[in-house]
């Protein structure tokens, strides 16, 4: 089924999985074949069967009638001194047998106000075909199934057994009413076929999952075109499938609609189709009952290419990330269609949802100037094409995965008019590798003198495994204080060093004319902003600033602005000397020189500093320069 936009799929038992849907399709093809639509043979389980006894008594209800409303019927008491279940342990239990002269959808009963029940459907010869618990009211038990012409048995029992104590039960074979599709007619141009009808506890059961309420809708096709069905329910979450009597299950849908309401939307060759209107829960587990519309509209096809159409065209997240480490995802989103989303109104949101995420941007209001045909707008240079642009309500979103393993993320967008009403949605998936740790390749360290071998590498499930080896005896134990600093250097290098000019907090740092050493204590933020801070008052004393604020004068603000630029000339300096220390030593571990744990301290400081400190005092520089231009 397509992605839940009001559920995360993580949280969701999905009924209809791809394996399962190709499943069904060639069941229900073969199926139509050979017994002539609709009339389906029972699919046996056929598993021997398992702890009989041999000595229960088999009790003959007799032959299910054609009429619709025929019935077999038996009441008993379960004593716990009966005959042993075949497949529950001390359980008591009663076999049925019963014999079915015209095939058809049989429904069986088993209901107790005293016990919670249970059945099995078995062939004549004992042969295990399917069971159910709780699939009627409450805790009652009901099977509902096609069933061919033959003798069938049935064992009744319970949940729980003999230690629940003794219970009154019913059981009752009958045909399931009101089964056969509703014919609704031939879709035309220009005029829709509807219908409308509730799921109760006794709606008739899926043709694909029983134990959901469905109903069928036969129509007929004269001609190919689109059609668009929409199964729509303010109380009940519905599941649409349609069903081709020349290619069986062609389409199944959960929530494409709006909120949790179905839609199907493809093009149809001439034929008969059925349409199965049935819910995401199983019909003991949704309201008693549920209402429903169910509408199939013919689409202009011209009209749809002429009107806008708002798709994700490009997804970049990287292939690899670690767990709990916040990452962006880069998306590029295009009106494809032939019409601005203007002229209906509304506006666009734009979600990413993964294994516990789900972020939203918007909603981006449509305009003149934004959503236009033919238009695209990207994120970041990861994903601009040749005509897509950037806007501001556009942006990268970061997301955390928090468990290893392979995983994914989707991004999609969703278009309303302005009524609310969703006028198109899609979305792009995108796989992720989550790894436990950070991973690398093998770099040589240097601790206490000694060389050493680090290598972190992850599996098929994303789990790091992080090896320490002396460069002098491979083979020999390292001390855990030694790997723990030849891990920390390994991390520096291949985490910072390596790449260290394209990070983006420096690559948009000018080089200055002058170079102005500067030395860090450490990478830790008390450090950094004592730094900072010695920098910056000696700064403001040297303006005289501090004289003026005590004698209560006022403070001219082209002071305030020379103090800006000297600190950002100033640290801009700094960071000529940082590039050229970080040049000499990247060149030397580029050269084969191993990085020691010493250095690697260095670097760490020196990068924080960087990136926390004379980054932002640089931007702080650019702003007043600005402002003065202006």
């Amino acid at each position: 089924m397509p992605l839940n936009s009001q559920k995360c799929p993580e949280y969701l038992a999905m009924p209809w999985t791809p394996a399962r849907r190709r499943v069904l399709a060639v069941a229900f093809a073969a199926i139509v074949l050979a017994v002539g639509f609709l009339a389906i043979m029972p699919a046996l389980d056929v598993s021997l069967v398992e702890g009989s006894n041999g000595e229960c008594e088999v009790t003959d209800l007799g032959t299910l009638g054609d009429a619709a409303d025929a019935e077999l019927r038996a009441d008993g008491r379960w004593t716990t001194e009966d005959c042993d279940s075949r497949f529950r342990t001390d359980s008591d239990a009663y076999t049925y047998r019963f014999d079915v002269v015209e095939g058809g959808r049989i429904r069986i009963d088993l209901a107790s106000d005293e016990g919670d029940s249970y059945l099995y459907l078995l062939t004549e010869d004992g042969a295990r075909i399917t069971d159910n618990d709780d699939g009627g009211a409450g805790l009652d038990a009901r099977i509902e199934r096609d069933l061919a012409p033959g003798t069938y048995m049935v064992e009744a029992t319970s949940v729980g057994g003999r230690v629940r104590g003794a219970g009154d039960f019913s059981l009752t074979v009958s045909r399931a009413a009101g089964c056969e599709p509703t014919p609704l007619g031939s879709l035309e141009p220009g005029m829709d076929l509807t219908a409308s009808g509730s799921w109760t506890i006794d709606t008739c059961g899926s043709r694909f999952v029983v134990e959901h309420p469905a109903h069928s809708y036969l129509f007929d096709m004269p001609q190919g075109g689109r059609v668009r069905i929409d199964l729509m329910s303010e109380n009940g979450d519905s599941v649409m499938s349609l069903v081709s009597t020349a290619a069986g299950l062609i389409a199944a849908n959960d929530d494409g609609g709006e909120g949790r309401n179905s839609r199907i939307n493809r093009y149809l060759v001439p034929g008969t189709y059925l349409i199965e209107a049935t819910t995401y829960l199983e019909r003991d587990y949704q309201p008693l009952r549920a209402d429903f519309d169910l509408v199939v509209h013919l689409v202009d096809d011209e009209e749809r290419q002429g009107s806008s159409l708002l798709k994700i065209e490009e997804v970049v997240a990287p292939e690899r990330v670690v767990a709990g480490q916040p990452f962006e995802v880069h998306y590029r989103i295009g009106n494809v269609g032939g019409g601005d989303l203007s002229e209906v109104g509304g506006a666009a949101a734009i979600y990413v949802v993964g294994p516990r995420v789900y972020e939203r941007r918007g909603p981006v209001d449509t305009s003149e100037e934004r959503w236009q045909a033919g238009v695209s707008y990207h994120t970041g240079p990861e994903t601009e094409s040749a005509v897509s642009i950037s806007i501001a309500e556009v942006e990268a979103i970061e997301v955390t995965l928090g468990s290893p393993g392979p995983s994914w993320v989707f991004v999609a967008v969703i278009a309303d008019d302005e009524s609310g009403e969703e006028v198109s949605f899609h979305g792009l998936w995108q796989n992720v590798m989550v790894l436990s740790g950070t991973a690398f390749d093998a770099v040589t360290v240097s601790v206490e003198g000694a060389d050493h071998v680090v290598e972190a590498v992850a599996d098929e499930e994303g789990m790091v495994t992080t090896t320490v080896s002396a460069v002098a005896d491979p083979e020999a134990n390292v001390d855990p204080s030694v790997r723990a600093r030849a891990i920390y250097a390994a991390g520096v290098h291949t985490q910072m060093l390596e790449g260290i000019f394209g990070r983006p907090e420096i690559v948009g740092l000018a080089v200055s004319a002058r170079s102005e050493p500067t030395f860090v204590e450490n990478p830790s933020s008390s450090a950094l902003s004592r730094q900072f801070a010695g920098v910056y008052t000696s700064a403001v004393e040297a303006t005289g600033l501090t004289g003026t604020i005590a004698g209560g004068e006022a403070i001219n603000p082209v002071t305030v602005e020379d103090l800006v630029l000297d600190l950002a000339r100033s640290a801009s300096a700094q960071f000529v000397w940082l590039r050229t220390s970080w040049s000499g030593l990247d060149r030397r571990t580029g050269g084969g020189e191993s990085l020691s744990v010493e250095n690697a301290v260095r670097v760490h400081s020196e990068l924080a500093y960087a990136e926390r400190v004379i980054s932002p005092v640089v931007e702080a520089g650019r702003i007043v320069e600005a402002a003065r231009a202006a």
